[in-house]
């Protein structure tokens, strides 16, 4: 039997295709559920009485999605400029969104420093922003949170 080691989740790294060396504060919420059809009622009633049911897969409720914190770091606006790109021009973007949307993966590594874990995310963009609270009392660096959606994840290790 394969001798079984915990991972750690403080060793980690976030890219996306043009955005590497940022300074990846956590990732969170790697989220995907699926949608199923077919199970609300029963498909039909068979020999001696017995219901027949069906269930089946139906793609996902909602993109797969996950949440990461950056620091806010003087004169790095990247991911910002990817949510930019990626919004309408009503809405003070730049009205580019099918060619901004970026394939990105989530990696973590163990204490040897070698890769145990990747997760790659098709056809990503920014759903949403947020900037942490300013505040004269805190004594916690700036960060921005991004809401990432992809149309696809795969765990490849």
């Amino acid at each position: 039997m394969a001798e079984l080691r915990p991972i750690p989740t403080s060793r980690f790294y976030v890219e996306f295709d043009g955005l590497t060396e940022k300074m990846v504060k956590s990732v969170q919420e790697v989220t995907f559920t699926g949608q199923t059809a077919g199970h609300e009622k029963p498909l039909a009633s068979t020999k001696d009485g017995k219901t027949m049911w069906q269930t089946t897969s139906a793609g996902f409720e909602e993109n797969p999605n996950v949440t990461i914190e950056v620091y806010l770091c003087e004169g790095d606006t990247e991911f910002y400029d990817w949510m930019k790109a990626t919004m309408p021009k009503s809405e003070g973007g730049d009205g580019k969104w099918g060619d901004n949307r970026k394939n990105g993966s989530i990696v973590g590594y163990d204490s040897a420093d070698e890769e145990i874990l990747r997760w790659n995310l098709v056809n990503a963009w920014i759903k949403s922003y947020k900037v942490a609270d300013f505040t004269a009392e805190s004594k916690d660096l700036a960060t921005e949170t991004f809401e990432i959606l992809c149309e696809q994840v795969n765990r490849v290790k």
